[in-house]
């Protein structure tokens, strides 16, 4: 038994419309990732065994738009914003923090839900930077 935090959202925030922004830690990627890193840390404690709690990152993985849009939105930034400006958080929490779950978001990204991508989950999130743990839909 224990504690789930859905949190944190570690998305970037970009467009003052999406009514989730608060819940963000703004619009830098480094500064996103550290605060990022040092909250699921201080949530699943340094234990070598058990979690105190299992933190959950979240949005996966360009999600920041306005909130009407949120089901039917696709996500296309270029390849460079993609991986220097949306990932860098999510990277840090799984290979730093090693965070416990993630919840890919509910948009698509790369004309792909992001909960069915093959690219996201798997390719990324899996094989490159080797996280083990849950995976969870928003």
């Amino acid at each position: 038994m224990g504690l789930s935090f859905w949190s944190p959202n570690v998305n970037i925030f970009r467009d003052p419309r999406w009514g989730r922004g608060q819940e963000t830690y703004g619009e830098d990627p480094y500064l996103t990732a550290q605060i990022g890193v040092a909250f699921v840390k201080g949530l699943q404690g340094d234990h070598p065994k058990y979690l105190k709690t299992s933190a959950c990152a979240k949005h996966y993985a360009v999600h920041s738009g306005p909130e009407a849009d949120r089901h039917v939105f696709n996500a296309v930034p270029s390849k460079k914003d993609f991986r220097e400006t949306y990932l860098p958080g999510f990277k840090a929490l799984v290979q730093e923090a090693h965070v416990e779950a993630v919840m890919c978001a509910y948009n698509r990204t790369y004309d792909k839900p992001c909960c069915g991508s093959e690219y996201l989950l798997n390719d990324i999130l899996r094989k490159d930077w080797g996280f083990s743990g849950h995976i969870v839909s928003d």
